[in-house]
């Protein structure tokens, strides 16, 4: 869908080949799954099935290979505009929401992304959702980014991050996306990076720390809510990592 309000830009990450730590999971509990097929019926459940598998059998794979399959993956879901899904213009869905309605606009495919990579081991220090243009579109979107490089000055960044896309499904550097107009970029905890990009040059306009985003502090509180909920009936442990 196209976004109503401007809000978060590029952040960089270096693509790694070598291995991630090993993220951990614990198996879920069967009431995890008896839950979801109680709430969102049996297809909802074999979709959460098959991706409890995917990520339990590839927990020990590379950064390379873990960006590649969740970006394929989460690709799968059809894209849906939030008036058509949620009848609502501008709603952010949780990852099992989207997961088990089984679709989404490029806002929640991103965000679906972020949580199985965090699942996955990924550090959510490295972790961006990244608002842009499409310049052939005109069109706003949303991608998640992740910054291999986080010890670097931010300007030296662009180079060593990867866009994973709903669009564009090939997982590429953030600065050979030449498509894309980079607008600004958000991490966990609220710090945004606004981007100078006139498709020629890109550079940082500016950085503010700790901004209160209210869609993100709501998919935040959300998914808070959703993971406390299942951890109840999950033998006390969370399904996904923050």
């Amino acid at each position: 869908m196209i976004i109503r309000f401007l809000f978060t830009s590029l952040f960089i990450f270096l693509f790694i080949a070598g291995p991630v730590s090993a993220a951990n999971l614990q198996p879920w509990s069967e009431n995890v799954f008896v839950e979801i097929k109680k709430e969102h019926g049996p297809d909802s459940e074999k979709r959460m099935r098959k991706l409890h598998d995917i990520i339990l059998k590839n927990q020990d794979k590379s950064i390379e290979e873990k960006l590649r399959l969740v970006n394929d993956t989460m690709n799968n879901l059809p894209w849906i505009a939030d008036e058509q899904h949620w009848k609502k213009a501008d709603y952010w869905a949780s990852p099992i929401e989207t997961i088990a309605s089984f679709g989404g606009d490029c806002e929640d495919i991103a965000i679906a992304k972020w949580i199985v990579l965090r699942t996955l081991g990924i550090p959510r220090e490295n972790l961006r959702l990244v608002f842009a243009n499409i310049k052939q579109k005109g069109e706003y979107h949303m991608v998640l980014a992740y910054v291999g490089r986080i010890d670097i000055p931010r300007e030296e960044r662009l180079k060593s991050t990867w866009i994973l896309d709903n669009v564009n499904k090939k997982v590429m550097r953030a600065d050979e996306r030449k498509d894309l107009l980079y607008i600004y970029a958000i991490d966990r905890d609220g710090t945004m990076v606004v981007m100078k990009d006139d498709g020629k040059n890109r550079k940082i306009g500016a950085v503010r720390e700790n901004t209160n985003m209210k869609k993100l502090e709501e998919i935040k509180q959300k998914i808070q809510e959703n993971m406390a909920k299942f951890k109840e009936i999950n033998e006390g442990r969370s399904l996904f990592p923050e």
